[in-house]
């Protein structure tokens, strides 16, 4: 029911934006600005932006996190190195897959990125062991947005933009930084077949981030890209 469909913290900016709304997957998300095949092309032929606070992240730390993600993942994470994104299933107790998605294994703490029909499946996986094992599990899916900017012009953008010369940066590469006063994640995982990074930051700084945005918007023609028109790109990156 729409009653019951979860807002992204951006929800009013993508109405003034012009957005057309649709419920997806339990939330409330830009369908398109208006016109699905403007919006693919600019992104192919330049740079565009995605809100895929939708997503679910979900921090897992302490001394036991290691141990939980071993319990729970189907992939090495043992080996998975600092600042790196791995791709991973959620296995249940009788070893069927809940979800599939990638670990952020950054410094202080490891990231799990869930899609968002299965995120609270999810957490309760991670949960239900935690205690025991001495991890912490943090459901951060209200708490930040992620932003994807993604095309050719991404890079470039993205430097002018964030602390760190994020064009370096390697697929399926993750980094923590500082932007003003909070931290950000920034990784490499895109499923475009094109340049992109995915960007998440705390819900207090998100409007800062999209008045930026559409300041660049207005004054660069950088678009705002709807569910449809990504529906559109990632059934064409196997063909890239």
């Amino acid at each position: 029911m729409s009653d019951d469909a979860h807002k992204l913290a951006l929800h009013d900016g993508h109405v003034q934006a012009g957005a057309t709304m649709a419920i997806r997957d339990g939330w409330w998300l830009p369908e398109t600005y208006g016109d699905v095949d403007a919006e693919v092309a600019a992104v192919r032929a330049r740079v565009g932006v995605f809100d895929r606070s939708h997503l679910g992240r979900i921090r897992i730390q302490g001394d036991g996190a290691l141990d939980l993600l071993e319990q729970v993942c189907t992939a090495d994470v043992a080996r998975q190195e600092d600042d790196t994104a791995l791709l991973t299933d959620i296995r249940d107790e009788a070893g069927g897959v809940i979800d599939t998605g990638f670990l952020l294994r950054l410094e202080p703490f490891w990231v799990f990125t869930s899609n968002a029909a299965a995120r609270e499946a999810v957490v309760v996986r991670f949960s239900s062991p935690a205690d025991s094992l001495g991890a912490k599990v943090d459901d951060q899916t209200f708490k930040t947005s992620m932003l994807t900017v993604a095309g050719p012009g991404a890079p470039e953008l993205l430097d002018a933009f964030l602390p760190e010369k994020v064009s370096a940066l390697p697929r399926r590469a993750a980094r923590m930084g500082m932007m003003m006063i909070a931290r950000y994640i920034a990784m490499r995982t895109g499923s475009t077949g094109l340049w992109s990074l995915e960007v998440m930051v705390p819900n207090m700084l998100i409007g800062e981030a999209w008045r930026h945005i559409m300041q660049k918007a207005s004054d660069d023609g950088l678009p705002l890209i709807g569910t449809a028109a990504q529906d559109i790109l990632q059934a064409e990156a196997p063909l890239a």
